[in-house]
């Protein structure tokens, strides 16, 4: 019974130890076929005792022995269990007891520890004192020469550095303008329209708020702002275009056709304001917006598109529908119409010449606006029927190989072509002295009068 309670008191305390090992189960088995043995062999031995006992006595005393026996078997069982128990709670005790003195010794530990480390960084901070006063002592010096108090600066060189900054940015400066100059292929002064052999007519200055993303207010600006510089700039044109003869005949040119090389170059705005500024000198000028593909003729004159010409070739609209008549005295107008899927054959068709032949003996000056020649011939057709074409070359946009190309193709056999038109030309950068003059003559005559009191 005392070896039964051993292995039982060892079972359980390996159980609490394994936890969730996987040897748990394996450790059980172990036990259990040990108490298992013990057991049948107490048994056995109590089979033998109980025989022995029982042989001879009554079957009361039997029966009163026996339970006795079997109380004093579970009563030796317990008590050994017990006392197996009682020696293990006394182990725990001890080692719990053991707890307190272990944390005083840590605490005095860690406390030895702190009182050394800030003695070691005292003794440390005092060695590093005494090296620098070891080696701040002066040893044998003798003072050969006085030192003098400089009266500028050694470093660093100011004035040097200024200099060489100077030079170094106008280098770079004159260098970027240089290279710049030298790789750009893009029109800037008439000088480089003349420089190859073509002629100019005139030069328009970029006209305030006239962009893609602004307002559109002041892009007829004859009509707007007549007392404008882009305005005199296009009676400019407006002269030269008027006194040019084409072809040796002597007559002047009554059909004009406006051009350019490329997209967005100001084509539509070069020939509505020549069409206004030639209808202010009480000529009647009619304007016709034969770019079928992209036009933009009703928008510059702020109406609708329909009824066009594309409408009266197609038999949509009359000629008196289609002719309309703008706020400028004088200055009638021909929209585009819907845009028709063969614009070239409608432009160098038969009924085309008609028209053109029945408008000149109604008007006395006809400005048509065609697409770009590069990019279509629609153009290059128009050129051929009308009296006189000019080019229009945006400056800093048109490149000089795409205006040659498109001077090449204007001066065919003809003689139609009259010559170039700069646009948004910049007379402060271009012509500083033009500009002042410009603006003397177009101001108005309030702003004059005033500046003429105060020099009185």
């Amino acid at each position: 019974q005392k070896e039964i309670a051993q292995l039982e008191t060892q079972k359980d305390v390996s159980i609490v130890n394994s936890g969730n090992s996987p040897k748990k189960k394996e450790i059980i088995e172990f036990y259990d076929q040990k108490i298992d043995a013990l057991k049948k062999k107490l048994d056995e031995q109590l089979k033998i005792f109980q025989a022995s006992i029982y042989a001879a006595s009554p079957q009361e005393i039997k029966q009163l022995s026996q339970k006795v026996l079997e109380e004093e078997v579970k009563y030796q069982s317990l008590l050994a269990s017990f006392r197996e128990l009682k020696i293990m709670v006394s182990q725990y005790e001890k080692r719990f007891n053991q707890l307190p003195e272990r944390t005083l010794d840590l605490g005095r530990l860690e406390r030895e520890k702190s009182g050394y480390e800030k003695l070691y960084l005292l003794v440390e901070e005092k060695y590093q004192e005494a090296i620098i006063n070891e080696q701040s002592t002066p040893g044998n010096v003798l003072i050969i020469d006085r030192a003098r108090i400089p009266l500028s600066p050694s470093k660093p060189n100011r004035r040097l550095i200024i200099i060489m900054g100077l030079v170094l940015g106008l280098g770079l400066g004159f260098g970027f303008v240089f290279i710049r100059n030298y790789f750009d292929n893009t029109i800037q002064t008439p000088e480089d329209i003349q420089a190859k052999n073509i002629s100019v007519l005139a030069w328009i200055p970029k006209i305030e708020g006239v962009d893609a993303a602004e307002s559109k207010e002041f892009e007829f600006i004859v009509a707007k702002r007549p007392d404008s510089i882009p305005s005199e700039a296009f009676r400019a044109l407006r002269t030269r275009i008027q006194y040019a003869k084409l072809g040796g005949n002597g007559n002047q040119l009554q059909t004009i056709l406006v051009t350019s090389s490329a997209p967005r170059e100001g084509k539509t705005t070069i020939d509505t304001n020549l069409a206004g500024s030639l209808a202010m000198t009480g000529q009647k000028t009619l304007i016709i917006d034969c770019d079928l593909r992209k036009p933009r003729l009703h928008s510059v004159i702020g109406v609708d598109r329909s009824p066009g010409l594309t409408d009266y070739f197609f038999d949509k609209a009359s000629l008196e529908d289609v002719l309309r008549k703008s706020v400028v005295e004088n200055l009638y107008y021909i929209t585009a119409g819907i845009i028709p899927p063969n614009p070239a054959e409608i432009l160098g068709s038969k009924q085309m010449e008609e028209i053109l032949a029945k408008l000149e003996n109604e008007f006395q000056k006809i400005i048509i606006d065609s697409p770009p020649i590069i990019a279509v011939t629609d153009a290059e057709i128009l050129s051929r029927i009308v009296d006189g074409t000019v080019l229009v070359v945006s400056a800093n946009t048109t490149e000089s190989d795409l205006m040659e190309k498109s001077v090449e193709l204007l001066s065919h056999d003809h003689g139609t072509f009259a010559g170039t038109v700069l646009n948004n030309f910049s007379y402060k950068t271009g012509y500083g002295s033009y500009y002042k003059y410009y603006y003397y003559y177009s101001r108005p005559a309030a702003a004059k009068s005033k500046k003429k009191k105060n020099k009185v």
